[in-house]
């Protein structure tokens, strides 16, 4: 994870991540933090939750240089009020901080996918707590084990020799590996996979099977999820912080 400013990752140790639309008593003693992604202008930069909201900032403590449209961020904000109907925007806020979210693509496994290739993605257990959709992206929180500070892997998976199941939803496979790392206490991440290569024209929908392995060996989250590519629901998560995120990519 790539952090910008002022110790973000001991911020989320101690908190819960709320988003802004639970609370209108704003205070600079306050501060939300949430999914969302930068969208960057000429000169400057504003972030949509996955929420929903447009957060302007009017203060910030991250520099738009450092910033790239469509980055996909914590962001760790303070309201300080309501924006004007017809700009466009939902709140003026002061950024404190942002974090890179880890962002990445399907991995596919074909029938020239080698056994060395496929053993470095891995097959360590992880838990996926929980997931939703922010426009071609599958968001997925999940926790694991570690916690002496190597570097774990995760990616989702599509193997063209496990494609489907028995009813046709696309299996997608949350993979770990832990890198050796041994466990010493229990962890949490976000990650957002780019799925929009599963879009076939003349159809606005495809359902997906999503799943990992747990540290028994078996399956678990098992879940039909339907990725509709021409309309998203926007969708907001409340997440229990109390844990260390370990480096992963």
């Amino acid at each position: 994870m790539k952090l910008f400013k002022n110790g973000f990752i001991l911020a989320l140790i101690s908190i819960f991540l709320i988003s802004c639309s639970d609370d209108d008593d704003y205070s600079l003693g306050k501060y939300w933090i949430t999914t969302g992604t930068v969208v960057k202008t000429t000169d400057y930069f504003f972030i949509t939750t996955d929420g929903g909201d447009n957060l302007w900032p009017s203060a910030t403590n991250v520099s738009p240089d450092e910033l790239e449209d469509g980055l996909r961020v914590f962001v760790n904000y303070t309201i300080l009020g309501d924006a004007n109907d017809g700009e466009g925007y939902d709140y003026y806020v002061k950024v404190n901080s942002l974090s890179e979210i880890l962002t990445k693509p399907i991995f596919n496994f074909t029938a020239e996918t080698t056994e060395e290739v496929k053993d470095s993605i891995g097959n360590d257990a992880v838990t996926i707590v929980d997931t939703w959709f922010t426009n071609d992206y599958l968001n997925v929180q999940f926790e694991y084990g570690g916690g002496m500070g190597y570097t774990h892997f995760i990616n989702l998976v599509k193997d063209t020799e496990d494609l489907e199941t028995d009813e046709g939803a696309i299996i997608l496979e949350l993979k770990h590996n832990k890198n050796g790392d041994p466990y010493s206490y229990l962890q949490w991440s976000v990650a957002s996979f780019d799925i929009s290569e599963l879009q076939e024209d003349g159809q606005s929908s495809v359902d997906i099977y999503v799943r990992a392995l747990d540290k028994e060996g078996a399956y678990q989250y098992n879940k039909v999820l339907t990725y509709e590519y021409q309309q998203n629901e926007v969708q907001a998560r409340t997440f229990k912080a109390d844990d260390i995120m370990t480096t992963i990519r």
